[in-house]
């Protein structure tokens, strides 16, 4: 069985070049998987699924998961910060499972944890509390009843707010903290967690002998992780050498 996880790809209309990666992976990698993981931002911005309906290139995205989907790969797809507003429309449309906030998977004998990863920069305090609020159940059903013009204006407020926020904040707080990420492992009774989220892939010992990847990001070291034959192997994309370890 070979499993596939990629995160981060922030696939946008303006972001050419991240879309032709992800057009070349989804032609030449993602049918060779049994499962395919998308562990959350897909999408640099998600207004609701009420927009699919006439978002010509977010059907174009859907249609390429679909086709992967009906040639035999299992979808699974995860919320990120940036595109939490993704619901069952737009899974329906890529053939995807959607996946909830913290789901735990078998593979071989291990048991693994994938998120998106935002929760565990419990240190970023001012992020965390926007983040109980604009990722609740409450508010993605209040910014769906909003016109889409609203929910534009809100996005790109929130985006330079984003980036305000990131530019005066250091990496280290931003990044995973490791008490969260061991309390979390902990509470899942995993040995394995699989995040996106900070942009700083790696491969990390965690208490016991825990493992925890850090997916990459499709703008800079974009690449992807993979499961097969009892071990995991980290592969750049385009393809080049691959570093691998095993569990």
């Amino acid at each position: 069985m070979r499993a596939i996880f990629i995160s981060d790809l922030h696939l946008g209309e303006q972001d050419a070049v991240s879309e032709a990666r992800f057009d070349a992976f989804m032609r030449d990698v993602a049918p060779q998987a049994n499962r395919l993981y998308v562990l959350g931002d897909l999408l640099h911005v998600w207004l609701g699924d009420a927009v699919l309906a006439r978002d010509a290139y977010a059907q174009r995205i859907c249609a390429r998961f679909a086709d992967v989907a009906a040639r035999g790969t299992k979808v699974f797809i995860a919320r990120g910060n940036r595109d939490f507003m993704i619901g069952t429309a737009f899974a329906r449309a890529c053939r995807a499972e959607l996946l909830a906030a913290e789901t735990v998977i078998t593979l071989g004998r291990h048991r693994v944890l994938l998120m998106h990863g935002d929760e565990l920069c419990t240190d970023d305090v001012s992020y965390q509390r926007a983040r109980l609020v604009l990722r609740s159940a409450a508010f993605r059903t209040f910014g769906n009843s909003l016109p889409v013009s609203i929910r534009t204006a809100i996005a790109r407020r929130l985006r330079r707010a984003s980036e305000a926020h990131k530019a005066h904040t250091s990496m280290a707080i931003m990044d995973a903290n490791v008490s969260a990420v061991e309390h979390c492992m902990d509470r899942h009774g995993v040995d394995c967690l699989i995040h996106g989220h900070t942009h700083r892939p790696g491969h990390h010992a965690s208490a016991g002998n825990g493992e925890r990847w850090v997916l990459s990001d499709w703008q800079q070291d974009y690449g992807y992780l993979a499961w097969e034959s009892g071990h995991f192997a980290v592969h750049p994309w385009p393809p080049s050498v691959a570093q691998t370890a095993s569990l």
